[in-house]
């Protein structure tokens, strides 16, 4: 009878994958169903999202506590003017000229992963679209959101609004075309107070198309009414915010993000808009129809950059890479 014995070499490699293994399925994150709170623990980052609404005064995904652990840096405005809503939170969901709600005030249905959760807005009368957000936490310092959106009518520029607030001392950061008409360039810009914009959200859209829809008369409606100030064209789907070489980037994919927005530096004792400390993407602002669906990824990426664009970029060719096969459309089946 021949027994088998396996080589040093063979004991070698299969110890590799079982340490490989296990590193894999380490989980990112804990859920506390008492609590409705989901923590995350990442090599570089860390934080809480808060999904109870009696605790957290009526925001369904509330993410505080995020810190940059190599410098303990706090990245979420816990202690600033937006601390009751957090960082990464979806907010608004408009159509051409009209307001349908704030996801962030309405409750989800969750399902909490080792890795993230996933958060489900089911259709209500007044926002006829089912909404899904898959929350993923990637060592070292990445939080992605994959977005799923089902319309069971139809909605002419239907968008839905990402915004992230953050800790005191951070300022925000945009990726221009250096000219407005012609082949885009990239210029890194920081969004400064002038007397002419005053009170007013500086917003860069894709095109156009994309200006004509941020000023259709969308974010004169419902809750926390608005204006926008209408820059260049954005050169990357890319709002960024900064402290102490520390960046905490926000990107989307150019094909689903019509405009990003950062909130100002200015005088953050009396100027409500540079307190805000705010980035935000502008997602979607097409027709959509019934039956029909759309799908979208969002990535967020915390880290010691030094406000550095080639490395900003890099990032975004990373998230692209990874992002360009998944599809951005699907249909519906009615019987299910």
């Amino acid at each position: 009878m021949n027994t088998f014995m396996p080589t040093k070499g063979m004991i070698f490699l299969m110890l590799i994958f079982l340490i490989t293994l296990n590193g894999h399925s380490q989980s990112t994150c804990t859920w506390n169903p008492e609590n409705k709170e989901l923590k995350f623990s990442l090599t570089e980052i860390s934080g809480v999202i808060s999904c109870d609404m009696q605790k957290t005064k009526g925001i369904s995904h509330l993410m505080s506590n995020v810190i940059y652990k190599p410098t303990n840096l706090l990245v979420s405005p816990d202690s600033a003017m937006m601390k009751h809503i957090g960082m990464l939170n979806f907010y608004r969901v408009l159509i051409e000229a009209g307001y349908l709600t704030e996801l962030r005030v309405e409750e989800p249905l969750l399902a909490p992963a080792t890795d993230g959760i996933t958060m489900t807005w089911m259709p209500t009368i007044r926002r006829q679209a089912k909404v899904v957000v898959k929350w993923t936490f990637k060592q070292p310092n990445i939080i992605d959101m994959d977005m799923s959106v089902e319309t069971l009518t139809n909605y002419p520029g239907f968008e839905i609004l990402l915004s992230s607030y953050h800790a005191e001392g951070f300022e925000t950061g945009v990726y221009l075309a250096k000219k407005e008409f012609g082949p885009i360039e990239s210029e890194q810009v920081r969004p400064t107070y002038t007397p002419m914009i005053q009170g007013i959200y500086p917003f860069f859209p894709r095109n156009e198309a994309g200006a004509n829809t941020l000023t259709d008369g969308r974010h004169q409606k419902g809750r926390w009414y608005w204006r926008m100030a209408i820059g260049r064209r954005y050169a990357l789907p890319i709002s960024f915010i900064s402290k102490n070489g520390v960046d905490a980037i926000l990107m989307g994919r150019p094909d689903d993000v019509y405009a990003v927005g950062a909130s100002y530096e200015g005088n953050n004792a009396n100027d409500n808009v540079a307190k805000h400390r705010c980035v935000y993407l502008s997602l979607f602002g097409d027709d959509f129809k019934a039956g029909e669906g759309r799908s979208t990824q969002m990535r967020m990426v915390i880290g010691k950059y030094n406000s550095n664009a080639e490395k900003h970029k890099e990032l975004y060719q990373s998230f692209l890479k990874e992002q360009e096969s998944k599809p951005r459309t699907f249909y519906i089946n009615p019987e299910k």
